[in-house]
């Protein structure tokens, strides 16, 4: 928690939860080169960071991160170099896609992001 509160605690923070998950729900439909999906990686450890910090302002440059990490109007050989998201993401991404559908109290604290040991987002 923030100074008492969470990122679902207001309006503006519900609609930024919304965003998130739009954002996060889009992921599996891409198709980056792979430095594209390395840009995506660093956003979504920088999401689930800053969503066990309740780090509102740095969630919401995470989301953005992520989105701008997105697929644009890609064409020609560009497109041929493109690959699905990698497994190592679709997990992170349902893991977080999870946090952010559950209840307030059953949220990741920064305590229990502390605790484990090296994942695969490590």
């Amino acid at each position: 928690m923030l100074n008492g509160t969470s990122l679902s605690s207001s309006r503006m923070d519900e609609e930024l939860r919304q965003t998130a998950l739009e954002v996060l729900e889009d992921i599996a439909h891409w198709s980056l080169r792979s430095s594209g999906w390395e840009r995506v990686g660093r956003g979504l450890a920088d999401m689930e960071r800053t969503l066990r910090a309740a780090d509102v302002t740095g969630f919401r440059r995470a989301v953005a991160d992520v989105e701008m990490a997105g697929p644009h109007r890609i064409s020609g050989l560009e497109e041929a170099s493109s690959l699905p998201i990698p497994e190592v993401y679709r997990e992170r991404v349902n893991e977080l896609i999870h946090d952010l559908h559950a209840p307030r109290d059953e949220r990741p604290s920064s305590e229990a992001a502390n605790t484990g040991g090296p994942g695969p987002h490590d």
